[in-house]
């Protein structure tokens, strides 16, 4: 058995990590069950043990573990620590592993595995993480890909792409699994250039692969990327899709809302019987709901048996977006009969029914039973859609009053809402503070000013109105341009406001004016000036 001393120079890095380890070994120890630890001890091989260990984190009563020098097998400690991350406990975990080393033993890679992802569960990641790395490093493990891809995990989930990609430029040897990790790394922290580089330099891919980087591209919005790479994986046919490629593919389906695509996914499904769970139904609810087929969706939804919470959130919130108030309540009455606990999710997704039918009084009173009955405290998105029903409906005053009572300061979102409102019912002045308002949280952009010309001018301040045009004319600010997509025969098509990069824009133009001039009367004359 290999001892290290803890004078030795392998703990002076992180010395202060172990102060609390001799306080860890009396004050755990009470709360460990006898017959526990006399099973553990009675254990004849280290696998014995070891298994008992991984069991006992199953358990609702699950103990605290503590081991004594005469428990000396790194399988043994490795299970503790995994059976302490298994009860949700990482400071435990990582107490663990302070205490083995403090005995002097050597853990071996599987144990330290197990802790750096006990440190990725904690508030203090980097620095706890930077600590055990150091121990890895002397203890000979710096080099090795299963170790490696841990660490790689640990320090993106910090942020630190560079500490990340060190850790994987020193891996001589690596597997698809580390070079997954990084990919899944670059992915996390919005690089998609990066993971795209490490995904083409793979020499072998799994399914694992493909799907981190469909699911990174749908992540960071890049839908056409995902359905475009989904097919190259169809032609290559090198892997074979499994549920977690098919929830992705799902997801970029619903982004574009390509229903042709999503219908063969489907039919792949199907076809392929390919045994999902309840996140592939849901997602293939989803999908339907945001491609405007409410019928199939909800056909699905009634016959999945093993609906959970995420469920009925996918078919209220598809209702409340197709402006189906009425059936978003009467699906959310529905859910509490059976005795189901709403999230913030459910009420947003009430919530915006309520908003798109105009129905004021109901959702006063979703927000109501949301605080007073499930004690779920509204975020800044539930408060923006109950101003957004009251400035559609007209009661601006009550909107605004409830704008001034919230608990935070109004995002750009909230205040958009009421502007809109102001604007539609003639409200000038109070839009015209509350676009001045937006302005200073994004000065930016250039169709807030526009908007605020609109409004000066709609108060007669011709002169104020034309100063704000003179300056966007001569300043650097740029309009958010809208989008809008189409899907023909299975493809696509996204069109910006002034973009001519799309290959027919000859032919979509020579339409336009055909269907304006064919609209036009004779008679009618638009003015130069419009």
């Amino acid at each position: 058995m290999v001892y290290l001393s803890p004078a030795s120079g392998i703990f002076s890095a992180s010395r202060s990590l172990f102060a609390d380890a001799n306080d860890f070994r009396f004050s755990h120890r009470v709360q460990q069950p006898k017959h526990f630890h006399s099973q553990l001890k009675a254990a004849a091989e280290p696998s014995d043990a070891a298994n008992l260990l991984a069991s006992s984190a199953n358990s609702a009563d699950q103990p605290s573990f503590h081991l004594e020098p005469e428990d000396p097998h790194p399988s043994t400690w490795n299970a503790a620590i995994r059976a302490s991350l298994r009860g949700q406990d990482p400071h435990h975990a990582l107490l663990l592993y302070r205490q083995m080393l403090t005995y002097g033993f050597v853990p071996d890679k599987h144990v330290f595995t197990s802790v750096v992802k006990a440190c990725s569960s904690m508030d203090s990641a980097f620095v706890e993480g930077v600590a055990v790395h150091a121990q890895i490093i002397v203890s000979g493990f710096g080099c090795d890909a299963f170790v490696g891809s841990a660490l790689i995990g640990m320090y993106s989930g910090c942020g630190c792409l560079r500490a990340a990609r060190g850790v994987f430029d020193g891996i001589a040897e690596k597997d698809t699994a580390t070079r997954t990790a990084m990919l899944t790394g670059y992915m996390e922290n919005g690089d998609v250039e990066g993971a795209r580089e490490v995904f083409d330099e793979m020499p072998a891919r799994d399914v694992v692969a493909w799907n981190a980087m469909l699911s990174g591209y749908v992540q960071c919005g890049l839908a056409s990327d995902a359905l475009e790479l989904f097919h190259r994986m169809m032609l290559l046919k090198v892997v074979v899709p499994n549920y977690v490629t098919l929830v992705a593919v799902l997801s970029a389906c619903s982004q574009l809302g390509s229903l042709a695509q999503g219908k063969w996914v489907h039919a792949f499904i199907e076809r392929a019987k390919i045994k999902g769970s309840v996140t592939l139904a849901n997602a293939l609810v989803h999908m339907y709901a945001r491609c405007g087929r409410l019928d199939f969706a909800y056909n699905l939804f009634v016959n999945n048996e093993l609906k959970n919470l995420e469920s009925w959130n996918a078919m209220i919130t598809g209702f409340a977006v197709h402006g189906c108030g009425t059936c978003s309540l009467s699906l959310f009455s529905q859910m509490i009969k059976l005795g189901l606990q709403p999230d913030r999710i459910t009420f947003m997704g009430v919530l915006m029914g309520c908003s798109h039918a105009g129905m004021v009084d109901d959702g006063w009173r979703c927000l109501l039973i949301m605080r007073r009955m499930y004690k779920i405290e509204p975020r800044a998105e539930h408060y923006g859609c109950m101003i957004d029903i009251l400035s559609r409906r007209g009661y601006l005053a009550e909107a605004h009053n409830l704008l001034e009572r919230m608990p935070f300061a109004p995002d750009v979102s909230v205040l958009g809402a009421l502007l809109h409102g102001c604007l539609i019912h003639g409200y000038h002045k109070m839009g015209l503070h509350i676009a001045e308002e937006i302005i200073e949280l994004i000065p930016e952009d250039k169709g807030r000013y526009v908007t605020l010309s609109n409004l000066l001018m709609m108060l007669g301040n011709r002169e104020a109105a034309f100063g704000v045009r003179r300056w966007i004319e001569d300043s650097e600010v740029t309009r958010s341009s809208g989008s809008s997509t189409i899907e023909i025969d299975g493809s696509v098509h996204e069109f910006i406001a002034g973009d001519r990069s799309h290959c027919r824009t000859a032919e979509i133009y020579w339409m336009i004016n055909l269907i304006h001039d064919s609209l036009r009367p004779s008679e009618y004359f638009l003015p130069q000036s419009i």
